[in-house]
């Protein structure tokens, strides 16, 4: 357990810092984090992606801390193009299915977590920050 609060701190410490993508160029600025339902593990970082309030997700394993800002290895367009919702929202088994497709990993990782569940269950929820 010691691990997941670790990892969860590390993680709800990215809020507020910018994200950038391939080649520096700037996605948003980090939202918030959303953590796994059951065991609070971090699964997505949230990406403000302009002045609206709707965020887009990336897998927490797919960004990097450094030098005050997190990196992601994507280009702005596809960050763009991934299924957007509110910061402030717990996702259900079937919205998170629809991002994890849009990041190609529907059958291994997260995507293999949630997959048998019903598409109505809460799977993951804000972090308390």
């Amino acid at each position: 357990m010691a691990e997941t609060e670790r990892r969860l701190d590390e993680a709800i410490g990215w809020k507020g810092l910018p994200i950038d993508g391939l080649g520096n160029k700037p996605l948003g600025r980090v939202a918030g984090i959303h953590v796994d339902a059951e065991s609070g593990e971090p699964c997505w970082a949230l990406i403000r992606l302009g002045r609206l309030r709707r965020c887009t997700a990336v897998p927490v394993e797919h960004v990097a801390p450094g030098a005050g800002r997190v990196w992601a290895a994507y280009d702005r367009d596809w960050i763009r193009k991934a299924p957007r919702f509110r910061a402030s929202e717990s996702l259900s088994a079937g919205q998170e299915l629809e991002i994890c497709a849009h990041w190609e990993m529907h059958r291994r990782g997260r995507g293999a977590e949630i997959a048998g569940l019903d598409a109505e269950d809460i799977t993951a929820v804000p972090a308390a920050s």
